[in-house]
């Protein structure tokens, strides 16, 4: 028998440590807490979480508990990456107290200090002759003075001259990630996120390109009727426990969008110029971007034939010929296209945890297809390889008082695996 099952998860010094926001006073509220989730999400600036109390020492009112306090936690599991959060307490949610009044029930919602900082930071100023990842390294370094290590994972072209007024530091973050154009990934859809190694800013492009050759070591396993991956091996944490599709192609929605076809036309407010249009045409321009596997387009050849005759929209984009050129409104028709493929097939999936996972891993999944035979039939098209773009850290109290660990993450491909049916 293993030493550890799937779904052990180690704290450190079996400790979740809540603080003062002075640190004048520090409680270990471990027995306390009868789950945890931690929140990871390309969408996020930050990592968040909630804490699930239930306790009848009147920690509310002895601590007591205002909604500004740390609370530090430090997990792995058995033989993978230890990971190390420190968190701020931002609000206390979901009170209740039982009939007897001798329990009380609450979520503990906590986000980063950085946050904090963000919400305490306004201000007005002009940012000029910055490369869009130089801009930001400013936004973050300096006008936060954020306490998480930047790494801007990629280089950008064209320069952000703007000016802001009244703003707060990830506001300003938000304009340069919708503005920002790559130097070598034609949809420029930039992210910027927190994990467990920091903040990161770059495109989903240079995500799957860098991580997808990890893929292989992270195939998960959907185990029917309670069989094992392999039909006889042992019950290991690349289980599915369970799965569901949350989009599987959308035919109205990806043509009204332009995700099949779209024009953006340039004009210069100040020289009264018109520039020379920029398409997006599906048939041709998807294999432009960077695929989780194989560069297979999810419609068929009638299909796009069809929805291609004419754009699905058709914008125009203002620019300053006086400044120094930004770039934005070349990549504008590709990444409104990328954005689109990413939202049209995903899965949420249930597994076993795992600390060396991270939002914007590429991992694998083997999912079988709907069958009477006895034999496990895999499946042909939305299989392999899927970007993390969402991941819950999910931590329950056992009937024994241990904790288990699970992971639930949204994934999603922006093209299939094998040839399109059609």
């Amino acid at each position: 028998m293993s030493l550890y099952d799937a779904g052990d998860i180690i704290l450190s010094g079996d400790g979740i440590w809540l603080s003062t926001f002075s640190n004048s006073g520090t409680m270990n509220i471990a027995n306390l807490v009868r789950r945890f989730d931690i929140y990871e999400s390309l969408d996020n600036h930050t990592i968040t979480a909630d804490f699930y109390i239930a306790e009848g020492i009147d920690l509310v009112n002895e601590f007591p508990l205002g909604g500004e306090e740390s609370l530090a936690v430090v997990m792995q599991t058995p033989t993978r990456k230890t990971l190390v959060y420190d968190f701020l307490v931002e609000s206390v949610l979901a009170m209740k107290t039982n009939e007897q009044s001798n329990l009380r029930s609450y979520v503990l919602r906590c986000t980063t200090k950085d946050f904090l900082k963000n919400s305490a930071t306004v201000f007005s100023k002009r940012y000029k002759d910055l490369l869009y990842h130089e801009a930001l390294e400013t936004v973050i370094n300096k006008d936060l003075n954020g306490q998480i290590q930047l790494k801007t994972n990629e280089e950008t072209k064209g320069y952000f001259d703007y000016v802001v007024n009244n703003v707060r530091p990830f506001q300003v973050v938000d304009i340069i990630k919708e503005r920002a154009v790559s130097s070598q990934y034609k949809s420029s859809t930039f992210v910027f996120y927190q994990d467990n190694e920091g903040y990161h800013f770059q495109t989903v492009e240079k995500l799957i390109e860098d991580r997808k050759g990890q893929a292989a070591d992270k195939t998960f396993f959907l185990d029917t009727a309670h069989l094992t991956s392999d039909y006889g091996t042992s019950i290991n944490v690349r289980n599915i426990l369970a799965y569901e599709t949350i989009h599987q192609g959308s035919s109205v929605t990806k043509v009204m969008n332009g995700a099949l076809r779209n024009q953006i036309r340039q004009f210069d407010i100040h020289r009264g110029t018109y520039y020379l249009k920029e398409e997006y045409n599906n048939p041709t321009d998807h294999k432009k971007f960077v695929a989780t596997d194989d560069k297979n387009d999810f419609n068929s050849g009638d299909y796009n034939s069809m929805a291609t005759k004419k754009p699905g929209i058709t914008r125009m984009a203002v620019k300053d010929g006086t400044r120094q050129e930004m770039e934005h409104n070349k990549n504008i028709h590709l990444q409104r296209a990328f954005v689109e493929r990413m939202r049209q097939y995903s899965v949420r999936i249930r597994t076993y945890g795992d600390t060396n996972i991270r939002v914007g891993d590429v991992i694998a999944l083997d999912l079988p297809i709907v069958s009477g035979a006895t034999e496990r039939p895999k499946g042909k098209i939305f299989v392999s390889n899927y970007i993390v773009t969402n991941l819950k850290h999910q931590v329950e109290r056992q009937e024994d008082g241990k904790f288990n660990h699970f992971l639930v993450m949204d994934v999603s491909k922006p093209n299939q695996f094998k040839q399109p049916l059609g």
